[in-house]
């Protein structure tokens, strides 16, 4: 009799086993296409979103890809859609929960894409259906002749002058040639220093900001010849927006 009852308890505790993996399961999938619901998951779009949302003000034009793709790197942030377009969020299988959603979000994006595309740039991308492909189709097309740019815009830091300009209009000209600046040969970030870098990089960066530090102050009207000198006199070299700071706070005393 005992011989008959093993087989029996073997087959019923078999059975609970796979009920129980075939619950893990299925919450498994639950969670997963939970996912696209929660705020704060990159599946997540908002129901008044749509294929033809405008994220940005900017049409990307021949001669205009670091000014657009600031601003689109931007909008996809704030949106929390980041992932798609570095190739984090890569496209899951059929069978995973979270293949709709994924598609949900791609399509999303490459048609935001498009609708801050110029006419003739849109067409040419037409038939590119993944963010990451057509992020990286566009850098590779219009990101490029950087030298010439580079040369472009120093020539321009260079001759920048106050003159006319208020100091708020002449310290925001610089700052635009400088961020383009920045995107076209930007100064690595540190991967081995672990609180504050100390290494070459964080004397790069230095040397960087005073450099402009000493070419806002050198390009100001006269009437700031005095806390010009003072500030050049200073060691360290305060940090520009101080610098900036200072200079409104004279014009206003």
């Amino acid at each position: 009799m005992a011989s008959e009852a093993n087989p029996t308890i073997d087959l019923q505790t078999l059975r609970s086993r796979l009920n129980q993996l075939n619950q893990m399961q299925l919450n498994s999938n639950r969670n997963q296409q939970n996912l696209a619901l929660e705020s704060v998951s990159p599946y997540f779009l908002h129901p008044r979103e749509s294929l033809g949302t405008t994220l940005i003000a900017i049409e990307l034009e021949h001669n205009n890809y670091q000014v657009w793709e600031r601003a689109m790197w931007r909008a996809l942030r704030e949106k929390n859609k980041i992932m798609f377009i570095n190739g984090l969020l890569r496209r899951p299988t059929q069978e995973d929960p979270l293949f709709d959603a994924w598609e949900r979000c791609n399509t999303f994006v490459v048609s935001s894409i498009n609708h801050s595309l110029s006419l003739n740039i849109a067409k040419s991308v037409l038939w590119i259906n993944t963010v990451e492909e057509l992020w990286r189709e566009l850098k590779q097309r219009y990101c490029q002749g950087d030298m010439c740019k580079i040369a472009a815009l120093e020539e321009e830091m260079f001759a920048s002058k106050q003159g006319e300009l208020s100091v708020t209009d002449y310290y925001t000209q610089l700052k635009t040639i400088w961020e383009e600046l920045e995107n076209f040969c930007p100064v690595p970030n540190c991967s081995r220093c672990i609180d504050m870098c100390t290494c070459e990089l964080s004397i790069m960066r230095n040397y960087r900001e005073e450099s402009q530090v000493v070419r806002f102050l050198r390009g100001l009207s006269d009437q700031f010849a005095t806390v010009r000198s003072q500030i050049m006199l200073m060691k360290p070299i305060p940090k520009l927006e101080s610098v900036f700071a200072s200079v409104l706070q004279q014009k206003n005393s």
